[in-house]
């Protein structure tokens, strides 16, 4: 049997057909009329953006944030400049921890309430708070219509098919004044449009599946024989995961399939197990005769083998996307769109094409302001979507409906030209120090305090050390962490140091843990490098630069993988397989 010979046959039922109908007469036409307009509209892109922040400070002028920050007497672009700094985080906390007590009117008018939080990481590694409005939700689910739109208007056969959407976590919780929090991909999910709610295959409650292999399995149960048309994903790792999961336990899952159970070696609650029944009792013996077939001509069981060429939508660009090169051994041909700058803050960039990591602004999403790169000083050129040039790139600064004013979010874009007056743009990375392989946003500081005081606990004097995020070919993405050999000569402390550093960077930075526990994300390995082996460095720098020694700042966490050439390593130390 070839590798396209077995394909999920799923029956479609009475409702999914009629939906499937209500779909393609009365959606994808709607969908048709909706880009339309959307793409015209690029052509205005300042005044809408205008529009969008004049009416929105005019609404918040009563907040606390608003009169701090004068809003009652702006009248125009510049005198917003010269009221509200250009800001980090840090700058909004105070404002959202009194949101997140109960008082939205910190950002917010008195008749815009805030249902509840998302959630992200911060510099820090505590977990940022991004305020969930009623406006804020209508916009971000508007953005997201229009990139399902067009994607769904690119690849209409897929209309009727089932979806696999993998997301977080809906309960992460709550504030200290009782408002919940969850994962802004499970927000997405819940706000579903009601038409396509009842093709996602995988219901909500497998995303509470604690343990990731898991979760994964009974995903590829309850979707392995179904009929895919569809993948919504972030991280083109967790795609990976699942696919070499699926065939990795080809033999379980061929007999769940066959006799109708799932398998009671993987951690599933009880109560999940029994509220999923209804979905996995079938025995399908031909299914499961077709899927022996491909392991037995090809010696694998991939997505290639079962699903027919869903189309995938996952990051493409930026250091996330780096994987999606490796989906094509596993899915095949599938088709692949990108999913755009997204964060916990709103959807940033709506792409409208295949294979392509860059998306026209999302004009109506947040009002946009953009630093050049080479302009990062203090009193840096502050430009509109509109003013940005072809293959520059910039520092990307937001006014959202979840009340940020200026917020710096720390995300670097390119542009790669207008429609209109509207630019489209594709995430390269993060500004600052940060390692953002999979989404995990491991931060310099993260990583220094986790070293040094693995350090010490072991009694270690540890000189310089540099951790580098690299993808290593074929290999899962991971940290190499930098040191002289002197420093830890015993190689079972340095084994020890880097599964400390490993424990802490896991305490720290809950998305880092997420990613590990996912395994998306491996073990980190330790280089030792000569003794005086930083030194020479050092000097090196120094001579390059021409700066001085006085210049000099060692950095504790470098983006650049190339980093890595300029050292010869004594060896590598891995920690043992998990």
């Amino acid at each position: 049997m070839s590798e396209s010979t077995f394909r999920g046959k799923s029956v479609p039922t009475l409702t999914s057909r009629l939906l499937t109908k209500i779909a393609q007469r009365v959606v994808l036409p709607g969908y048709a009329k909706q880009f339309d307009r959307f793409h015209a509209s690029l052509s205005h892109g300042r005044r809408i953006q205008h529009d969008m922040l004049f009416t929105w400070l005019k609404r918040c002028r009563d907040s606390r944030f608003g009169r701090d920050h004068g809003f009652a007497a702006i009248q125009n672009v510049d005198d917003y400049r010269r009221q509200v700094p250009v800001s980090r985080y840090d700058y909004f906390a105070p404002y959202i921890d009194g949101v997140a007590r109960g008082i939205h009117t910190e950002l917010f008018p008195a008749n815009e309430p805030v249902k509840r939080f998302t959630i992200t990481t911060g510099s820090t590694g505590i977990p940022k708070l991004n305020p969930v409005t009623p406006t804020w939700l209508k916009y971000y689910r508007a953005a997201w219509n229009m990139w399902g739109a067009k994607m769904l208007l690119d690849h209409y056969p897929i209309v009727g098919r089932k979806i696999l959407h993998i997301i977080g976590s809906w309960d992460m919780g709550k504030t200290a004044g009782g408002i919940p929090i969850s994962m802004v991909s499970a927000l997405l999910a819940r706000n579903q449009n009601p038409v396509v709610r009842p093709f996602y295959c995988v219901p909500n409650d497998v995303t509470n599946i604690a343990d990731p292999d898991s979760r994964y399995y009974t995903m590829l149960r309850l979707c392995m024989s179904t009929n895919i048309g569809l993948i919504v994903v972030m991280n083109p790792g967790t795609l990976l995961r699942l696919a070499q999961l699926g065939d990795e336990h080809r033999e379980s899952l061929i007999r769940d399939i066959r006799d109708g159970t799932l398998s009671t070696k993987f951690d599933i609650p009880a109560p999940i197990r029994q509220r999923i029944s209804h979905r996995i009792r079938r025995a399908d013996p031909a299914c499961a005769k077709s899927l022996e077939q491909a392991v037995e001509e090809s010696g694998h069981l991939y997505p290639k083998h079962y699903w027919d060429r869903p189309l995938i939508a996952c990051w493409l660009g930026g250091t996330a996307g780096y994987q999606a090169k490796y989906l094509p051994e596993y899915f095949g041909d599938a088709p692949m769109r990108d999913q755009g700058l997204v964060s916990s803050e709103g959807r940033h960039t709506i792409p409208i094409e295949d294979g392509k990591p860059q998306g026209v602004l999302a004009i109506n999403s947040a009002f946009y302001e953009f630093i050049p790169v080479t302009e990062d000083g203090d009193n840096p050129t502050v430009l509109e979507g509109h003013e940005l040039q072809d293959g520059h790139d910039y520092h990307l600064v937001m006014t959202t409906y979840s009340g940020y004013f200026r917020f710096r979010i720390g995300d670097v874009v390119r542009c790669h030209g207008l429609i209109g007056e509207t630019p489209i743009l594709e995430f390269l990375q993060k500004g600052d120090r940060c390692g953002d392989l999979e989404g995990e946003k491991v931060t310099e500081h993260q990583f220094l305090e986790a070293a040094t005081n693995a350090a010490h606990e072991r009694g270690i004097r540890l000189g310089p050390v540099t951790a580098v995020p690299c993808r290593p070919d074929r290999q899962q993405p991971r940290y190499q962490i930098i040191v002289e050999y002197g420093d830890i000569p015993d190689i079972e402390v340095a084994r020890g140091f880097l599964a400390n550093v490993d424990e802490r960077l896991r305490a720290s930075n809950f998305l880092y843990k997420a990613r590990r526990r996912e395994k998306v994300l491996g073990p980190p390995t330790l280089w030792r490098i000569p003794t005086g082996g930083w030194s020479r460095f050092v000097d090196s720098e120094i001579e390059r630069r021409g700066t001085g020694d006085a210049h000099y700042k060692h950095a504790a966490l470098v983006q650049d993988s190339t980093f890595l050439d300029r050292f010869q390593p004594m060896d590598q130390i891995e920690l043992a397989p998990e």
